[in-house]
C-alpha cells in the first residue's frame, strides 16, 4: 500500500480547480464550503490542512491522492472509485460514503465519527490507529484489511462482511456486530469477548 508521487507537485489553490481534472498538484490551508465536485479525475494530488464543509464528491476517480491534516464536516463521497488513497491525521464528522469502491486505502491516526458507510467495498487497506465512533456501516464489504490498533466505539455494523481481515489488535466498545460476518477474519480472544459481551453472552470457566 506504500506509494510515492512520481514527480514534484506544484502548489495551487484548490478553489481554482473545483470543476477540473487535477494532476500533480498540491493544495494547502483552504476552506472549501457548499460545493459539489463531480465527474472529475484526481491523480497524484496532495491535500494538506484543507477543511471541507458541506461538500459532495460525486462520481470521482482518485488515484494516488493523499489527505493530510484535513477535516471533512457534513460531506458526501458517493459513487466514486478511489485507488491508492490515504487519509493521514484527518477528522471526518457526519460524512457519508455511499456506493464507493476503495482499493489500496490507508487511514492513519484519524477520527471517523457520526458518519455513514453504505454499499461500499474496501479492498486491501490499512486502518492504523483509527478511532471509529458512533458510525453506521451498512451493506458493505471489507476485504483484506489490517485494522491495526484501531478502536470501534458504539458503531453499528449491518450486513457488513469482513473477508480475510486482521482485527487482532483492535478494540470493540459497545459495538453491534454479527459474529457470522467475521468468518475468515482474525480476532484475538480479547476483542472476541468485547463483541460477544455487548450481545449479552457471558463466558465462564
Amino acid at each position: 500500500m506504500k506509494w510515492e508521487f512520481n514527480q514534484e507537485l506544484k502548489a495551487e489553490l484548490f478553489s481554482n480547480y473545483l470543476e477540473d481534472n487535477i494532476t500533480y498538484l498540491k493544495f494547502n490551508k483552504e476552506e472549501i464550503t457548499n460545493q459539489e465536485l463531480k465527474f472529475a479525475t484526481y491523480r497524484e494530488v496532495l491535500f494538506q490542512n484543507i477543511k471541507f464543509s458541506n461538500v459532495t464528491f460525486n462520481n470521482l476517480f482518485l488515484s494516488k491522492v493523499k489527505f493530510q491534516n484535513c477535516e471533512f464536516l457534513n460531506c458526501n463521497i458517493m459513487e466514486s472509485n478511489l485507488n491508492k488513497v490515504e487519509f493521514n491525521n484527518c477528522k471526518l464528522t457526519n460524512t457519508s460514503f455511499l456506493e464507493n469502491t476503495f482499493n489500496d486505502l490507508s487511514i492513519i491516526e484519524s477520527l471517523i465519527q457520526f458518519s455513514k458507510i453504505e454499499n461500499t467495498k474496501i479492498i486491501n487497506a490499512l486502518f492504523d490507529d483509527v478511532v471509529s465512533k458512533e458510525n453506521i456501516y451498512r451493506h458493505s464489504q471489507f476485504n483484506d484489511i489490517n485494522f491495526f490498533k484501531s478502536n470501534f466505539q458504539r458503531d453499528n455494523f449491518i450486513a457488513v462482511k469482513f473477508q480475510n481481515c486482521d482485527l487482532k489488535t483492535s478494540h470493540f466498545i459497545e459495538v453491534d456486530l454479527n459474529i457470522d460476518d467475521l468468518v475468515s477474519s482474525k480476532l484475538s480472544i480479547l476483542n472476541l469477548m468485547e463483541i460477544i459481551t455487548f450481545k449479552g453472552i457471558i463466558l465462564e470457566d
